[in-house]
């Protein structure tokens, strides 16, 4: 479309996403799952709130889309920024909810970061379990019980609720963390060069192994030549004298016996 050049671009965008999603049966299965949310999400949201009850305590569904950023640099729409903002909003508010004196998370960086850093960012958030009390999600308000057994079968319903809800939250920040993570260009490029280097080293011990082969072919092409050699000595020519004079003296025993 020449005359939206813009719109087609992020069109197009939008349809190499989606193709990414579909291809995958995991990410595809994990969209299947949370199809409704996600899509409430690409309206729009922000890290660290909104729909509590859906989703545990983080509104990240928007951020499953390509429309959450504009392209891979460094800018403030960019792919980096809008995913560090992200995870600052979410370890934020996991800071603020009890973990006081808790460092903050590892960064995402930018575009040209350390591949150690980025590892480490990775590692921390693929692993990511919420220490949030998720009181919100209490079904019943124990201040009410009537008297100590149904308070403890409040607060049983209510403790069941909870662990449902971090499990939800855990789960979504997991997943975020690995959407992401399929599409970092530095992921991808620390991929590639693994790869190069796992074929380097399979082609240093394919030389080394031909090396050591020809090595050894020579050597015993030059034991094969000092023992024709050997032979070809005065020992040699007296050792065949010997045969010669045997196999003569055979010769004659058979005549005889004729």
């Amino acid at each position: 479309n020449q005359d939206q050049i813009e719109l087609a671009t992020e069109t197009f965008k939008q349809i190499q996403s989606a193709y990414a999603v579909l291809s995958d049966k995991h990410e595809r299965a994990w969209y299947d799952d949370h199809r409704e949310a996600i899509l409430r999400g690409a309206g729009g949201g922000s890290a660290g709130g909104g729909d509590e009850d859906d989703d545990g305590g983080f509104d990240l569904w928007a951020y499953f889309s390509s429309s959450a950023y504009s392209g891979f640099g460094d800018d403030e729409r960019g792919f980096y920024a809008a995913y560090s903002r992200v995870f600052e909003a979410v370890d934020k508010a996991e800071r603020d909810s009890g973990a006081k004196g808790k460092p903050p998370a590892p960064e995402l960086g930018r575009s040209d970061a350390a591949w150690s850093e980025v590892r480490g960012f990775y590692a921390h958030w693929e692993a990511f379990s919420t220490g949030r009390s998720m009181a919100h999600v209490d079904l019943y308000d124990t201040r009410e019980a009537p008297n100590r057994q149904v308070r403890r079968a409040m607060e049983k319903e209510n403790d069941k609720a909870r662990a449902a809800a971090r499990k939800k939250a855990n789960e979504c920040v997991r997943a975020l963390a690995a959407y992401v993570k399929k599409r970092d260009p530095r992921v991808a490029e620390n991929q590639a060069r693994i790869g190069r280097e796992r074929s380097e080293a399979a082609a240093r011990a394919e030389s080394e192994r031909r090396q050591r082969q020809a090595e050894h072919d020579l050597a015993r092409t030059q034991e094969r030549k000092e023992r024709a050699a050997a032979w070809d000595t005065e020992e040699g020519a007296e050792l065949d004298r010997l045969l010669e004079g045997y196999q003569a003296e055979e010769g004659g025993k058979g005549r005889g016996r004729t």
